[in-house]
């Protein structure tokens, strides 16, 4: 475990058990704690078919590990961990695994259709030095569509850093990979590249074709992504890459602000305790009036915005992404004619498929950064008539706007673990309540439990539910669509084909499946925004209803309760202080 995991777990140790110590309860102390303690750093590998990718890895392991061919080889994710008994781990859909020797890596690729990922364990100590990474030979361009959305789609939300390895002989990044490039940049991922096999090329050539790739890096992408060169002594120069990735500050990244937001939650409970404390019954009867009322406010609101705003949202961002796909189908027109000359489906398909992916990625995460911050912005709007200075929800007039900036932040952040789901938020909505009713014995006639999206919903989160699917469906619908190109073999006969009928067809089939899938999206951030205002109001009506049952004990023991509100704040803010807000 690195050495920052450990001192925010230590961290939340701590503040945990100053909430013990008081009136209060925080349920999102631990699952947070569970987060840092399991989050994996994966490290995706990627690039063009013949680009080298599984060669490099071998050169870094010093030995034929993964299986390299003139064909495609790599049709599954395959994640390299360190392990003292090397073994192979096969994962199925279902979340189960096979178990086998690592010299079935050589023949896996035959049963690919039956598993989701591989795990190879292996006891090396390259994968000792750094275990918190996890590197991840990922299936080439030129794999089955099927087999690289997949492993795409999973790995995308997943990695925390991306190795892009280019071989010198491609002589730039080809319109392939600048898209893939664009999906990573989407979901907010660092990427770095490598130049591979520059031992086939002269020095000046190399110095070219490197000159090329980091004018195209800069003119597409901001920030700094790091190129480093490698031939013969591949293997050293990846471990160099690696050794200059700080997993520290990667982990940071992942759970500071995560930690931060957590901070100021608590240190709201613990101001309104104690300012429910001071205050006579009569006040805090009616701020418990107000919070009844305030949730009476978002349930409406919650109602009126999935009868109106959410339908609408995805019809506009529907007619959207299908103009813009058929635009940028378009503006790949030459691509898709030399593919469809070729005779070359799957390299037509891919296309399709990236421009699906980043086009409709792209536009739908902007249509949601705008429409989530609506949403909660007409959330607040609503509880702002219960905000007063006597007798309201709560006693600082920026609560309510300290409230919609934490909500409206943890909407957008990048680093938060999609990794502990799959599918959409819906389908999560009813794994979890079928969960909760075992766990709370429920009985038909009870109230329904309340399912918490609070570890999942984000921008990205909606994003990916509804990209991933549609993706699948494309893989389903494209064959069909591209079944007539057979027929054209003249450039300009297919150049107006295409045009006219293919990216029509495409758009129409786009045109039929992105509403409902976006509608349910939409659906589910509102009401998990919702539930987040309400959980605020929920968690200080249950402070007041545990300062109201102990009024009978008296005046002392309520100058104690007061005493120890105080203390826990001070040492919460001390302890914030120094792991959060350090410099060091």
């Amino acid at each position: 475990m690195l050495k920052i995991q450990d001192a925010y777990l230590t961290y939340l140790a701590a503040a945990q058990q100053l909430i013990n110590n008081t009136i209060l309860q925080s349920e999102t102390l631990e699952p947070l704690a569970q987060d840092i303690r399991h989050t994996e750093f994966l490290v995706p590998v990627i690039g063009e078919y013949s680009a080298g990718k599984s060669s490099l890895l071998n050169a870094f392991l010093g030995g034929e590990v993964l299986p390299v061919g003139l064909k495609p080889v790599t049709e599954l994710a395959t994640e390299l961990r360190y392990g003292s008994d090397p073994h192979l781990l096969a994962l199925l859909p279902d979340g189960s695994s096979e178990r086998l020797d690592t010299g079935a890596i050589a023949t896996i690729k035959l049963r690919a259709h039956e598993f989701t990922h591989l795990q190879l364990y292996l006891d090396h100590p390259r994968l000792q030095a750094q275990p918190s990474l996890v590197l991840v030979d990922m299936p080439g361009f030129g794999s089955s569509l099927a087999s690289h959305e997949k492993a795409l789609a999973y790995y995308l939300p997943r990695g925390v850093h991306f190795i892009i390895v280019v071989s010198a002989e491609a002589g730039n990044l080809t319109q392939s990979l600048m898209r893939r490039l664009d999906d990573i940049h989407t979901y907010g991922r660092g990427f770095s590249f490598v130049l591979n096999k520059t031992n086939l090329l002269a020095d000046e050539e190399v110095d070219a074709v490197a000159g090329l790739i980091e004018t195209q890096i800069q003119t597409s992408f901001a920030g700094t992504h790091p190129l480093i060169r490698a031939g013969r002594d591949a293997g050293e120069r990846l471990a160099v890459l690696l050794g200059r990735l700080d997993s520290e500050q990667i982990a940071r990244g992942l759970f500071e602000e995560r930690l931060k937001d957590a901070t100021h939650t608590l240190l709201n409970q613990l101001n309104a305790a104690m300012s429910a404390a001071r205050k006579a019954s009569a006040g805090n009867e009616a701020v418990l009036l107000a919070m009844a009322q305030g949730i009476e406010q978002i349930e409406r609101k919650r109602d009126g915005l999935l009868d109106e705003l959410a339908s609408q949202e995805a019809g506009r961002t529907a007619a959207m992404c299908v103009a813009e796909v058929g635009r940028e189908l378009d503006f790949v027109r030459d691509e898709l004619v030399a593919a469809g000359l070729a005779g070359d489906r799957g390299a037509f398909g891919r296309i399709v498929a990236e421009v699906i992916r980043t086009t409709t990625g792209r536009v739908i995460k902007a249509q949601m950064d705008a429409f989530s911050h609506q949403v909660v912005a007409d959330f607040a709007s609503a509880l702002s008539s219960l905000q007063t200075h006597d007798g309201g929800l709560d006693d600082d007039p920026g609560w309510l706007n300290e409230l919609s900036e934490k909500i409206d932040r943890s909407l957008r952040k990048t680093g938060d673990a999609l990794g502990h789901w799959s599918g959409s938020l819906a389908e999560h909505n009813t794994r979890e309540l079928e969960r909760l009713k075992q766990e709370q014995k429920w009985k038909e006639g009870d109230p329904l439990p309340e399912v918490n999206y609070q570890r999942l919903a984000t921008v990205l989160a909606v994003m990916t539910s509804v990209v991933n699917p549609l993706i699948e469906l494309a893989i389903i619908f494209l064959p069909g669509i591209l079944a007539s190109l057979q027929q054209s073999r003249q450039r300009e006969q297919l150049r107006q084909k295409i045009a006219h009928e293919t990216i029509p067809a495409i758009q129409r089939q786009l045109r039929s499946e992105l509403p409902p899938l976006l509608a349910e999206q939409l659906d589910a951030l509102v009401s998990q925004i919702g539930q987040q205002f309400e959980q605020e109001i929920n968690v200080k009506k249950q402070v007041l209803d545990e300062l109201a049952s102990s009024r009978s004990e008296g005046e002392d023991a309520r100058k104690q309760q007061l005493a120890a509100l105080a203390a826990a704040r001070e040492e919460l803010q001390r302890l914030a202080k120094h792991t959060l807000y350090s410099e060091n």
